[in-house]
């Protein structure tokens, strides 16, 4: 039987094509989660069971029970009233008019239950514990098959007086509408017409290969209107600009990655082709990029941030060829600020930044407000070196290489890199970071001569955090004076 923790909770993300309970405590250590299919075509009521069972199996598996939780957070893709956590709609499956928060409480038996949108929380998650941690203002933008994203002002989250702020995916990027040249060249008797079609917003029913256009060529939205960020960047525009030019006779690899068809293009199949070269594939997500990276410029110049925050499938899939091509339209920007602090960094979290920002969002008792979730902080172990490669941890000498974790958890080093023995690898500074880091010490007996690759350096400024690369004493004490969170990777140098 594992010790039993006081200060825990579950965070659920409720997908449109997976539900995620995660056991998560107070401090933001995510110890165990499950993830479920989102049934389909069905009442409200069996993705409701779900949600629940889903609950119940993570908590059975865990040894705990739901009495022995302090609250439980859900994020919906939808309209949510945060006072009640009463579902107003979610457009893409079939949770609208629903009284979730009720409902659930009631079904686990009393606990506390708050529920919001999920990109709001998974912007929450990013400013209590990833890449908005230091972030007074912060936007986070989720490119996945559509587009959302969270605003966080003065370090609360800003839902605006429908509780709709933050619908980025429907800002219009591409401008609906003739320009005055030609609509002088047309006849005043067809203006209403011409109008009328361009501003149509009646679904039509069409195959998905084939999507509703306009008179000026631009593709209709989910939400019935034309020339929306959604509809030129997302993963799913993404697919019909890849399946366009593929039936247009253009040679590309993404078909047989992606298991011999193209109605539904996985991102990690996206990933593939741009690893192996696939010119195709190459272009259009450079073309997507460099909308996002636009739009990016357009949130910029409209709330000014502090940072911007990049996260969802696309971005994670596909970081190393789009940041680069997002970082390059910010910084050509000709409208100069007042100081440079202002930085575009992607999630530090990854799938867990919503689970922590459905957790944030109950521990702030429903607010919203990262500050009042607290500065509570994982217990940390004190490090003791008592003689040269022999570090001592809660009474136990390691003398092998290993990393500690965010949440204080204490990892063995699988792999050491060939070439560089005494190096690190990105691998290892990605399984060491997890969770959450202010500070990420490097230990190794050649620290001063080492450098970090390109590769190490851009994910961890791409993410904010602070790296030291030092010998092991040195390391020691750099630990255990840091007073934020933390992670190490100790290397003992060859025996």
């Amino acid at each position: 039987m594992r010790d039993q923790i006081k200060d825990l909770y579950v965070g659920v993300d409720v997908g449109g094509t997976k539900i995620q309970a995660s056991l998560i405590t107070g401090t933001g250590s995510v110890l165990a989660s499950n993830r479920r299919s989102t049934p389909r075509d069905c009442p409200s009521e069996v993705t409701i069971d779900v949600i629940e069972e889903s609950i119940h199996e993570l908590l059975m598996l865990q040894n705990y029970s739901a009495d022995q939780l302090e609250g439980i957070g859900i994020a919906v893709p939808g309209v949510v009233r945060a006072d009640n956590g009463y579902v107003v709609v979610t457009p893409n499956m079939n949770l609208s008019e629903v009284d979730l928060g009720r409902i659930m409480g009631e079904r686990l038996g009393g606990v506390r239950v708050a529920v919001g949108n999920d990109c709001n929380l998974g912007t929450l998650g990013e400013c209590w514990l990833g890449s908005g941690r230091f972030a007074n203002t912060a936007v986070g933008i989720f490119v996945g098959t559509g587009i959302g994203a969270g605003i966080v002002n003065e370090r609360r989250l800003f839902l605006g007086a429908g509780q709709v702020a933050g619908e980025i995916g429907h800002i219009v990027l591409q401008i609906p509408c003739e320009s005055w040249q030609e609509q002088l060249r047309i006849k005043k008797s067809n203006r209403k017409q011409i109008s009328q079609t361009i501003h149509a917003k009646k679904s039509v029913k069409t195959k998905k290969t084939k999507p509703i256009t306009n008179r000026l060529g631009l593709v209709q939205c989910g939400c019935g209107n034309y020339g929306c960020f959604e509809s030129i960047a997302s993963r799913s525009a993404i697919e019909r600009y890849i399946r366009e030019a593929v039936a247009c006779g253009a040679k590309s690899s993404i078909t047989a990655l992606n298991g011999g068809k193209l109605d539904v293009i996985k991102s990690g199949a996206i990933a593939k082709a741009l690893k192996g070269g696939d010119e195709v594939v190459n272009v259009i997500v450079r073309y997507a990029a460099e909308v996002i990276g636009y739009a990016c410029l357009t949130v910029q110049h409209l709330i000014d941030p502090d940072v911007i925050l990049l996260g969802g499938g696309v971005i994670e899939a596909c970081q190393k060829h789009m940041m680069p091509v997002i970082e390059a339209v910010l910084k050509s920007d000709n409208l100069k600020s007042a100081t440079d602090s202002r930085r575009v960094l992607v999630s530090s979290l990854g799938d867990s930044a919503v689970v922590l920002g459905a957790v944030a969002l109950v521990k702030g008792g429903g607010t919203s407000d990262v500050d009042r979730v607290g500065e509570s902080m994982p217990k940390y172990s004190h490090l003791l070196m008592l003689a040269d490669d022999v570090i001592h941890i809660d009474d136990i000498a390691y003398m092998s290489d290993f990393l500690l974790l965010p949440d204080g958890e204490i990892k063995a080093r699988t792999k050491i890199p060939k070439k560089n023995p005494n190096g690190f690898r990105l691998k290892d500074i990605e399984n060491a970071v997890q969770g959450g880091t202010d500070l990420l010490v490097l230990a190794t007996p050649e620290a001063d001569k080492i450098v970090l690759s390109e590769k190490c350096n851009a994910y961890l400024h791409r993410r904010g955090i602070d790296y030291r690369i030092t010998k092991l004493k040195d390391a020691v004490q750099l630990y255990n004076n840091c007073n934020g969170r933390r992670a190490a990777v100790f290397h003992f140098g060859e025996k």
